[in-house]
């Protein structure tokens, strides 16, 4: 398998490195995700006009330092994603393919084409809203139908088989971890995460702030509880002598 330069995977310090950067990540990421949304939402009509209610009331700052620190925070979740690559290359190679060419998918397209835009995307909006709100309606339309929708489409075609074939591998034990382990996976604290903004009320600038950082509340989620959860050394070693015998031979 050809492991990009990456050897001995099953490296325990390596990955718990990773991720405690997926975790820094995830929380630094969430700060940018809180600012940018944290605003009373405003009426809007179209789908474009919805998904930008809260800019009008979002502060410059808000929307360029939001937009910058989830700029970083994704690209460094996407590098800790590895840890998780790792955990199943040698077991999983298949698995391991699949995944790491989300974890490509997503430092290509997330940083950017998911976060970045977000906050151009209001930082546009909002002034526009000041000038000619007619003018403002039709370029959020524009922008988001024509160069964020396609993007968030691109995205998920490399992101949601990240998450099924890691939840298949921790399931099906072909990593060091318990087989429990599996419930530590993004979509399960993006739920939560999701809960609590209807709870405080998503129109809210509160409530819309935890819903627009239910993604990289759910990274949090994740590599928080795969760190906590850590196996210790033996447990490495064991499931690695446990291996096939051409997965040891490669070391």
């Amino acid at each position: 398998m050809n492991t990009i330069g990456i050897a001995h995977n099953l490296d325990r310090p390596r990955i718990r490195k990773l991720l405690l950067i997926g975790l820094f990540a995830s929380i630094l990421t969430g700060v940018g995700d809180f600012l940018l949304g944290y605003a009373d939402s405003t009426a809007g009509g179209s789908v474009a006009a919805r998904v930008m209610a809260g800019a009008p009331n979002l502060t410059d700052w808000q929307m360029i330092a939001g937009s910058l620190l989830g700029f970083f925070g994704i690209f460094l979740e996407g590098l800790a994603c590895f840890a998780i690559y790792r955990l199943m290359a040698d077991a999983a190679p298949k698995y391991a393919h699949l995944y790491r060419a989300g974890i490509f998918g997503y430092i290509w397209l997330a940083p950017v084409g998911c976060h970045l835009n977000v906050g151009i995307l209001n930082l546009a909006y909002h002034y526009l809203l000041r000038a000619d709100a007619a003018l403002a309606a039709r370029a959020a339309n524009l922008l988001f139908f024509g160069f964020s929708l396609p993007i968030y489409l691109l995205l998920v075609l490399f992101w949601l088989p990240m998450m099924l074939v890691q939840f298949k591998a921790f399931s099906k034990g072909l990593t060091p971890y318990p087989k429990q382990a599996k419930w530590f996976c993004v979509l399960i604290g993006a739920v939560l995460a999701l809960v609590l903004s209807a709870i405080f009320g998503p129109d809210t600038a509160l409530g819309a702030g935890i819903g627009t950082m239910f993604l990289s509340f759910g990274n949090a989620f994740m590599f928080g509880g795969l760190l906590l959860t850590l196996p210790d050394q033996a447990q490495f070693t064991a499931f690695e002598s446990a291996l096939p015998r051409p997965a040891q031979e490669k070391r």
